[in-house]
C-alpha cells in the first residue's frame, strides 16, 4: 500500500545545498514521479489518532489530532481536527485532492468554549503560511503542496534513512518563502521519507523526517509511527505521534 503523507502527513522531506538560482526547466522523469505521487489516491478510508508535541524556545505543548481519509466522487479529502488544550484553540482543516486538480483547503477554528464553526475556503497562496495549532505543519506541508510545483527534476536516487530512495527537487519561485523543496522518496512504498526546504537564498528552512524504526512494513502494510519538522528560523519542532493498534 502506497503511503500518503498527505494522511499521515504525509508530507516533506543529509545532503547540504548552497544558494543557487531557480532553474527554469523540468525533465520528464520528474514531472512524471511528481505527477504520480500527488495524483496516488488511497486505496481506502481510514481513521488514526495522535498527538501533536510541540517544542520551541518558549514552550513544550502536547494536543490531540485526529486524522481522516475521506474517498467520494473521485476525489480523496484528508481532514485534521485538534482538540482545545490551554490557550490553543480547536482546528479543523480539510484539503480535497483530485487527480490533474489544484488542492482544494478549507480552514476552520473553534474560539474557546464554542462548536467547531463551518469551515471557509483558504486561497492555495496562504496554504504555506496556515499552521495546524500553531505546531510547525503548514497547511502546504501536509498536502504536499511541492508536488504541484511547476518545476519538477528527478536527480540521481540516493539512501536515505537505509531505503533506496529517488531524490526529486520541486521548484516555484512565486511559492512564498520556501521556494525549492528536495524530497527523498522511498521506492518501496511511494513515501516521502525525508525533504528539506530552501528560500530563494538557498537557506533552509524547513527540514521533515521519519525516523527509520518508525516507518516499516506489518503484516503488508506500511505503518508510520512518528513523524517530525524542524524549522530552523524559529528554532521550533513539531512531532506527529501517531496512535498505532497494538496487534
Amino acid at each position: 500500500m502506497k503511503l500518503k503523507i498527505a494522511f499521515l502527513v504525509l508530507t516533506l522531506l543529509t545532503a547540504v545545498v548552497g544558494a543557487r538560482a531557480v532553474s527554469t526547466k523540468s525533465n520528464a522523469a520528474g514531472q512524471e514521479l511528481a505527477a504520480e505521487l500527488r495524483n496516488s489516491q488511497p486505496e481506502h478510508a481510514s481513521e488514526i489518532t495522535g498527538t501533536l508535541k510541540i517544542h520551541s524556545p518558549k514552550n513544550q505543548i502536547d494536543i490531540p489530532v485526529r486524522a481522516k481519509v475521506l474517498i467520494e466522487d473521485g476525489k480523496w479529502k484528508t481532514v485534521y481536527t485538534t482538540t482545545a488544550t490551554n490557550n490553543v484553540p480547536a482546528y479543523q482543516i480539510i484539503i480535497v485532492h483530485a487527480t490533474n486538480t489544484p488542492n482544494q483547503y478549507l480552514f476552520a477554528e473553534a474560539k474557546s468554549g464554542s462548536p467547531m464553526p463551518e469551515p471557509v475556503v483558504l486561497a492555495n497562496k496562504d496554504a504555506q503560511n496556515t499552521f495546524l495549532a500553531g505546531s510547525d505543519f503548514s497547511l502546504a506541508d501536509l498536502a504536499l503542496e511541492f508536488l504541484h510545483w511547476p518545476e519538477q527534476n528527478r536527480l540521481t536516487g540516493q539512501l536515505r534513512l537505509g531505503r533506496d530512495c529517488y531524490l526529486l527537487e520541486s521548484q516555484n519561485p512565486d511559492a512564498g518563502e520556501m521556494v525549492r523543496v528536495k524530497s527523498w522518496i522511498d521506492k518501496e512504498s511511494n513515501g516521502v521519507l525525508v525533504a528539506e526546504g530552501y528560500n530563494a537564498q538557498g537557506q533552509k528552512v524547513k527540514e521533515f523526517s521519519l525516523s527509520g524504526s518508525s516507518f516499516k512494513k506489518v503484516k503488508g502494510r506500511w505503518q508510520l509511527e512518528k513523524m517530525t519538522i524542524y524549522s530552523p528560523k524559529k528554532k521550533s519542532e513539531t512531532v506527529l505521534q501517531f496512535d498505532l493498534p497494538k496487534d
